[in-house]
């Protein structure tokens, strides 16, 4: 799970504090948040005098349970989708967790086979062939299908039901690479590839910037990855030194 998910909580635990806070009203109050309509009619002066009716035991005694019974329904209702707002709050919150754990572990050697053939897709290189050689069309197609390559080279499973410009799009989006960079380049893609009409030398431009977008994001993510293995190292070094000091001491 990706950014995004912030607001999710937030939404979520709000509702969550709303439908307690309704619960607890209607528990104090004694009475159900759904109950029959409340008459406030009063009859017209002048108008006559109507017999009263008098209701009997049996039919107030059935009212008032079916008013109860009414409430409690309400409430069972109410509960119900209490507990379903703090089950999906606790999903969430494990994801979150669950994600957390993932950005801590190290890259396996598939994972930086994979952001390294990434980086090298979106690399000045290929930028520069994009912008120099070729029409705009084909130069456009270019830019995409150098990062569907590298995917492919990745040896990454994909699912059959995506095609390769869905895989790469997933792929991207894994390591966090801006996602409007990645839909504008394969936006211009597809219209480069499936259009008729002409394909600008603005549209290779942008193209080519979307690109150069993807390969920053991909090559912050390579110096994290690089920053984070330096202070581990570091870290299991002091580690060790504090180690073979109080060994030194014992002796």
């Amino acid at each position: 799970m990706r950014r995004g998910m912030g607001p999710t909580v937030v939404i979520a635990v709000v509702a969550a504090l709303a439908g307690i806070t309704l619960l607890l009203w209607s528990s104090s109050s004694g009475s159900s948040l759904v109950g029959p309509p409340q008459s406030t009619w009063e009859p017209s002066v002048g108008m006559p005098d109507l017999p009263a009716v008098t209701q009997a035991p049996a039919e107030q005694v059935s009212g008032g349970e079916l008013e109860e019974s009414e409430g409690r329904a309400v409430d069972w209702l109410l509960i119900g989708f209490l507990v379903l707002v703090v089950a999906v709050v606790l999903m969430v919150l494990r994801m979150l967790a669950n994600r957390g754990i993932r950005e801590r572990e190290p890259l396996t050697v598939e994972e930086d086979e994979e952001l390294v053939a990434l980086l090298e897709a979106s690399g000045d290189d290929v930028r520069y062939r994009a912008l120099a050689e070729g029409d705009p069309r084909n130069a456009v197609v270019a830019c995409w299908v150098a990062l569907e390559d590298a995917v492919r080279r990745s040896g990454l499973h994909q699912n059959p039901a995506e095609t390769a410009a869905e895989l790469t799009r997933r792929v991207l989006g894994r390591w966090e690479v801006d996602e409007a960079a990645i839909r504008e380049l394969s936006e211009a893609y597809r219209e480069a590839r499936f259009s008729r009409h002409p394909v600008s030398e603005q549209q290779r431009d942008r193209a080519v910037g979307a690109l150069e977008r993807i390969h920053d994001d991909l090559r912050r993510r390579v110096l994290a990855e690089q920053a984070r293995a330096a202070e581990e190292e570091a870290a299991a070094q002091e580690q060790g030194e504090q180690q073979a000091g109080r060994a030194g001491g014992v002796r």
